[in-house]
């Protein structure tokens, strides 16, 4: 049966800065989400329902709160939205921290009189959905590295070269980041836009090495 945890998104505005409180690890440098496990004798209160949830491996109930945080414990502390790439992020996938972070304030700021404010997050949150897609384009690389097959495609007769592949890893000289039709034309379009993320269009192999396979002719013609 799986846990049930609630993270608090807990925001401010003070003094023209978007803060998080955020809770440091005893006797390290990380950072992470407060939170809680809700005992089996908790209750939840009927607001839980319109809040976020997600599954990662616990059920999670991301509750977010704008200038009404009364939490406050001697780890947390308000830390600035401008600061937060700059700070190592206790969690496995620090890019879908950093995503909730920025989009549950956005969903909170008001839109009169905080523009300013708006459009930097809005900047910080364009700025993760591409450093994520980047750090996805990478692994797809690096499992090729470690025996990922491209001829398996269907596309190619040779695997690209392992040397072009490294360098490739270091400089992304063939990366390019797909976003998402607005009125979506495949699968992978409507999961990027159902969860607000980017992706890389197709890797391009034959820059890479790979020989590709003769096109035939439609026509059956030598």
């Amino acid at each position: 049966m799986k846990k049930i945890r609630i993270d608090y998104y807990n925001y401010r505005l003070k003094k023209g800065r978007a803060e998080i409180l955020l809770e440091k690890e005893e006797g390290t440098d990380k950072y992470f989400i407060p939170f809680h496990y809700v005992r089996a004798d908790e209750y939840l209160g009927k607001d839980s329902l319109f809040f976020r949830t997600e599954d990662d491996g616990d059920l999670v109930i991301n509750q977010t709160s704008l200038n009404k945080c009364t939490r406050r414990k001697k780890d947390e502390g308000w830390t600035s939205l401008d600061k937060l790439r700059n700070l190592s992020i206790r969690k496995d996938e620090y890019f879908h921290v950093c995503h909730n972070i920025y989009t549950f304030f956005l969903s909170l700021c008001p839109r009169e009189g905080e523009s300013g404010i708006r459009n930097r997050v809005s900047a910080m949150l364009e700025s993760v959905k591409i450093d994520r897609a980047k750090k996805e384009y990478v692994e797809s690389l690096a499992d090729v590295l470690d025996g990922a097959s491209v001829r398996g495609l269907g596309l190619y007769e040779t695997e690209p070269d392992p040397a072009l592949v490294r360098k490739e890893m270091e400089t992304l000289e063939h990366f390019r980041i797909r976003k998402p039709n607005p009125i979506p034309m495949c699968q992978l379009d409507g999961y990027l836009l159902d969860n607000d993320l980017y992706s890389f269009e197709c890797i391009d192999w034959e820059a890479l090495g790979a020989k590709r396979k003769p096109r035939r002719n439609p026509l059956g013609a030598d």
